[in-house]
């Protein structure tokens, strides 16, 4: 019980991150954003410092204001370059072979 509540923790973490990294890039004042979805300033930053999770209509509505699909705020920005990208993908296809039907279909779906 006790690493869901870690994985929870790390979560709410890593989401108000996202959305201060977001926020910070339309230079945005938590109290415009607050204004823009209709939340108290306080509110969003709770939010943002980690200690709450935003509810869903409130997450929609954030990533709208910012510009960015939901998703997005659940993904860490990969600043890597592509020759370490592309060593990264080679070595995990090389480990496991049963990646590489899965890893082609994606691709194929991106033509």
């Amino acid at each position: 019980m006790s690493v869901k509540m870690t994985v929870s923790k790390d979560l709410k973490i890593r989401i108000g991150q996202k959305i201060k990294s977001f926020r910070k890039k339309c230079s945005l004042s938590q109290e415009q954003l607050a204004e823009m979805v209709n939340m108290e300033t306080k509110s969003l930053s709770r939010i943002e410092s980690g200690h709450n999770y935003p509810m869903y209509e409130n997450l929609v509505l954030i990533s709208g204001a910012l510009g960015i699909e939901p998703w997005q705020l659940y993904f860490s920005d990969d600043t890597k370059d592509i020759d370490k990208m592309r060593s990264e993908i080679i070595s995990a296809l090389e480990e496991d072979e049963n990646k590489i039907p899965a890893v082609y279909q994606y691709l194929s779906m991106l033509k």
